[in-house]
């Protein structure tokens, strides 16, 4: 028998992460030009807003979603600060 540990995936998970996504790119600009990393920041934010607005993300439940994923992805930003060449964005 073969056990999977897998957390099943809602509207408001993929939303947060498109966020966090576009947060990245936008203060992480390494292969992009500053503009170009706030562009692909704006589309991928685009993409957030429609997956809420299709699939009728319930606010609360994408506010409980964003409280949650800020102490994962928090974890996640500090492993790309580490990284040399985005020290000098962050700082």
């Amino acid at each position: 028998m073969v056990e999977t540990n897998r957390i099943a995936q809602t509207p408001a998970q993929a939303v947060v992460f498109l966020e966090t996504l576009a947060e990245l790119a936008e203060k992480s600009p390494v292969a992009y030009t500053a503009d170009a990393a706030q562009d692909l920041a704006a589309h991928i934010r685009g993409m957030a807003e429609a997956v809420t607005a299709e699939a009728h993300v319930n606010p609360a439940e994408l506010d409980t979603t964003r409280q949650y994923a800020a102490l994962d992805w928090h974890n996640e930003a500090l492993a790309v600060l580490f990284a040399p060449e985005h020290r000098a964005t962050f700082l």
